[in-house]
């Protein structure tokens, strides 16, 4: 329940109180009723207040250099055995299962103000992944100049910033995949230092500052949609509020912004996800408020959060949704790897082949958990002025390094395109203790099975392959497709089935992707 008190909504139903301590709650009140909301009167023009604290083009800067490797991957354990598994799939499950979302990826958007990279947007990302969902930043840093006063910030600073000369190339790259049909949901990274109590980005955002921060988020909204023509799915309430990158937020005070972003966006269009926490296991700490509220669920495009591991929180936080809200969609919105070195600082990831392994998994796990769409972070390297780094998390390398692929690239062309809107989870199971393998089979689209195996492991595995169900015997021979030290997304023969079954050999630290030989993955495929 909500009631009106000197202009502001307060939440002030029964649940809340209880799932709030008292005390946070007095806080959230008295700061939202004793601090009010600036108008931001600082005078400015559009353009006339510029980016000052980093550069972008194909130098962008400035960056520390990275910390030395923690160490590096130079021998691994020659394999000791060879394990054996079998891996049930059952082609008649797909009813079972709603059709997922499809892909996406995290975008840092000011990599657009490099020429080098529009030729290669197309043949590199758009055509290989046919992504559904595009992440990208709000700015790369708040876009409030520190030394303007709070009091002083408003819409007009905002946009002046965000028309400055760093950014003005950035915006063409969104209407770029708009054309392209890839739904754009925005990350707020942290808003204005000047709004949190230690006066740092990072730093807790101050009740008495929720409704300039909800001015904050509007405000650039409504100049990407208005001013800059982009067609903007859904922004998030915060960039991980539970303390990770951006302004700390306890769960009632997400919940007054989330309900008050909802009624300040919806003219415009764009609707909300969150809690986009950075991980699951904190999502449901603020899940249930945001849920409570008819307003936000209303206008909620989508339950996201982070979650970096394979990882029960994920089906724990599918498994929640479904039963307050069935027909609300859950989106991992970051994933990765965080074993192979600090990439946030701009270190390269010490083995490829490990990385791939991981992040791969963790991308499969997802989707068996029940996700309808998980997006990577990131996509390309590119300057993050937040971390004072050019991180190394891309599928491709940045432009000092002419966007050349890596090997993790190729892991996710022998999936992600798979994986389009429609496509379906099959039931899996396994038999046999092998706890280095990972698996996902999916039905494409256009009806055929596609089979995922990852084998992070040391040693080898003998797997046996059973198809059930009655369409098995439509699919007699598959390709197979791997990954590993040696090959590149690389096809290296068939795998013949009797009766649905058949056995093949997984090498130690592999990828390997099954795919009905002459089939495609989707219908629009055999027609173009």
């Amino acid at each position: 329940m909500y009631r009106r008190r000197r202009g502001l909504d307060v939440l002030l139903n029964e649940r809340v109180r209880q799932l709030v301590p008292r005390g946070l709650m007095a806080l959230v009140l008295v700061g939202l009723l004793l601090g009010g909301s600036q108008t931001g009167a600082f005078s400015v023009s559009a353009g006339s207040l510029q980016e000052t604290r980093f550069w972008t083009g194909c130098e962008p800067g400035p960056f520390q250099a990275p910390p030395p490797p923690e160490h590096l991957q130079t021998q691994l354990p020659a394999p000791t055995l060879t394990r054996a598994v079998r891996i049930s799939v059952d082609l008649d499950s797909s009813s079972g299962h709603r059709p997922i979302i499809g892909t996406g990826f995290n975008f840092e958007h000011a990599v657009w103000s490099c020429p080098e990279l529009r030729g290669l947007f197309q043949q590199e990302i758009l055509d290989p992944f046919s992504p559904t969902l595009a992440r990208v930043d709000t700015g790369l840093l708040p876009a409030a100049p520190p030394q303007v006063p709070a009091m002083e910030l408003g819409r007009n600073v905002y946009t002046s910033v965000l028309a400055s000369s760093p950014y003005v190339e950035s915006w063409p790259f969104l209407r770029r995949l708009n054309q392209a049909g890839v739904r754009i949901v925005l990350g707020v990274w942290g808003g204005p230092e000047q709004f949190t109590a230690d006066g740092t980005r990072l730093g807790v955002l101050e009740p008495s500052h929720y409704d300039d921060y909800v001015e904050y988020v509007a405000s650039i909204v409504d100049f990407l949609v208005r001013d800059q023509g982009v067609q903007v799915w859904a922004t998030t309430i915060a960039n991980e509020p539970d303390g990770g990158d951006g302004n700390q937020i306890p769960p009632a005070g997400l919940a007054y912004i989330a309900h008050r972003l909802a009624e300040r966006l919806a003219p415009l269009g764009v609707k909300l996800y969150g809690p986009d926490t950075s991980n699951g296991a904190s999502t449901m700490q603020y899940l249930p408020l945001l849920l409570d509220d008819p307003n936000v669920v209303n206008n909620l495009a989508f339950v996201g959060f982070h979650e970096y591991y394979a990882s029960q929180d994920v089906a724990r936080v599918v498994d929640y949704v479904k039963q307050r809200e069935p027909d609300l969609p859950v989106v991992v919105t970051e994933y990765t790897s965080f074993g192979f070195g600090d990439l946030d600082a701009g270190q390269e990831a010490n083995d490829g082949v490990g990385f791939m392994l991981d992040v791969t998994t963790t991308l499969l796990s997802h989707y068996g958990s029940g996700v309808d769409a998980a997006l990577y972070w990131d996509a390309i390297d590119y300057l993050q002025p937040g971390h004072d780094a050019i991180t190394r998390w891309g599928l491709l390398r940045g432009p000092q390094r002419d966007f050349a692929p890596r090997r993790r690239y190729y892991g996710f062309v022998q999936i992600l395109p798979y994986l389009r809107p429609g496509a379906r989870v099959l039931t899996t199971q396994q038999e046999g203790d092998v706890p280095d393998l990972g698996y996902l089979a999916v039905l494409t689209p256009s009806g055929a099975p596609a089979v995922f195996l990852v084998n992070r492991g040391v040693d080898d595995i003998n797997l046996m392959l059973q198809l059930g169900g009655l369409d098995a015997a439509r699919f007699p021979l598959l390709s197979v497709w791997r990954t590993d030290r040696d090959h590149n997304a690389e096809g290296i023969g068939r795998l013949q089935l009797q009766d649905g079954s058949g056995s093949l050999f997984l090498p130690a630290r592999s990828l390997t992707t099954l795919f009905p030989f002459g089939a495609v993955a989707d219908p629009s495929d055999a027609a173009s």
